[in-house]
């Protein structure tokens, strides 16, 4: 059975996780405390690490360091959760086996993705067309849900719920949720259960405080006939709801309240703070998708030989890079803006000619990322201008691939 170590913070992020990946038979091993994430990792020997990095990030790169120099455990790669960093730090902590970083918030559909790809697991993924966001005024929290009802969301929605009640120190959460845009049939019962029981998991979420939104006759139906069920009422007047379970020393414009509390479009609302952002990548646009998928280093590999450019690509993407390649500067040049790599391998003596002068242009240019000249033997007076021109390394060819990736996650180290 494949292992995964799971080293996070946060409890809840910590439990869904868990949830999922023995879901599909993977051992998880979960922690709290960075001071263990060592000692459980030389224990376990785990097939893939998720580490949670910090703001003070020093905990996390002590074990980074640690995890390197050990040799039955600098293999094993690692899976990066955290804030909003430079791409620079991104790309430096490549050097440590990190394959992936995700930037909290995470897309969880690309995130587990990614654990299946490197675990070789696939991991099962409902995909069933969903928008399920939860919002909150006061104590009162809307749940909706359109579309259809996604497993993967409606699991993750427990954990969400908590997070808000906790977070907003909530003691008596009302909760509404709003089904009013799908209709429902016994089909559609299993799932249903699964989403009220996922709210009832909630240790401050009661019964009577639940109103469920819908105008499908199976809803009521299936609430009159659950033990478990009892004191969940089904409405489909939003008004007569909202009468009931406000708050009038708080709020007396039921209609304004309806108005401020029934979800905008999800591009609206998405930096509400009232809001939770419960949408996988696959519900954005493409105008909207940005770099989700956790890629940790962009490499531009420029190489007249198509052998060795093919073999220097496979290494780099086996260390979780994500490669562009091209046989001629030319196409590079057509090619390139700012900040869309980390690093280029450059032959300078390429067919074209342009080599030199691509190596020059890119020491003109702001921003230019490290470059790292990979090339036979060269002239003395050749090896002078490619020095001068700024590349920060000369590797002569050939090498063993993995010497040619150990050196550019030594370059890319040094640039943080």
């Amino acid at each position: 059975m494949k292992k995964v170590l799971i080293a996070d913070n946060h409890q809840l992020f910590r439990d869904y996780l868990k949830q999922k990946l023995e879901e599909d038979h993977i051992d998880v091993i979960a922690i709290q405390e960075n001071r263990d994430v060592y000692t459980k990792m030389i224990t376990s020997l785990p097939n893939l690490i998720i580490l949670d990095m910090e703001d003070d990030n020093s905990d996390q790169m002590e074990f980074l360091e640690k995890k390197i120099r050990d040799p039955n455990c600098a293999g094993i790669p690692v899976i990066v959760t955290g804030p909003r960093l430079s791409r620079t730090f991104i790309a430096s902590i490549a050097k440590y086996g990190v394959i992936k970083y995700f930037e909290k918030p995470i897309q969880f559909d690309i995130f587990f993705r990614s654990i299946g790809h490197v675990v070789h697991v696939p991991l099962s993924l409902d995909t069933t067309p969903c928008v399920l966001d939860l919002h909150r005024n006061n104590n009162i929290i809307f749940i909706e849900l359109a579309l259809g009802m996604n497993r993967e969301k409606i699991a993750l929605l427990q954990f969400k719920l908590s997070e808000m009640i906790e977070k907003e120190n909530i003691e008596s959460p009302k909760i509404i949720i709003m089904l009013t845009n799908l209709e429902l049939t016994f089909v559609d019962g299993f799932n249903l259960e699964f989403l009220i029981d996922n709210v009832l998991a909630c240790p401050k979420v009661h019964n009577k405080n639940i109103k469920i939104l819908s105008f499908s006759p199976f809803v009521k139906e299936m609430l009159a006939g659950h033990p478990n069920y009892a004191g969940i009422e089904m409405a489909t007047n939003i008004s007569r709801v909202l009468t009931d379970l406000v708050d009038t020393s708080i709020v007396t414009d039921v209609p304004n309240l309806i108005t401020d509390c029934i979800l905008k479009p999800s591009s609206e609302d998405e930096h509400e703070n009232d809001s939770i952002d419960t949408r996988f990548f696959s519900d954005r646009s493409s105008s909207n998708s940005s770099k989700k998928d956790g890629t940790v280093l962009n490499v531009a590999i420029i190489d007249s030989d198509e052998i060795c450019l093919a073999i220097t690509k496979r290494v780099f993407e086996q260390a979780g890079a994500s490669c562009s390649y091209y046989t001629n500067g030319n196409d590079f040049k057509k090619d390139y803006s700012d900040n869309k790599f980390d690093l280029i391998i450059l032959d300078v003596l390429l067919k074209d000619q342009t080599g030199l002068s691509l190596l020059q242009f890119m020491h003109s240019t702001p921003h230019a990322p490290p470059v790292i000249v990979y090339s036979p033997s060269l002239q003395k007076d050749i090896v002078i201008k490619v020095l001068s021109y700024g590349a920060a390394s000369y590797i002569l060819k050939p090498q063993k691939p993995n010497v040619l990736v150990q050196k550019s996650l030594s370059v890319l180290k040094g640039t943080n």
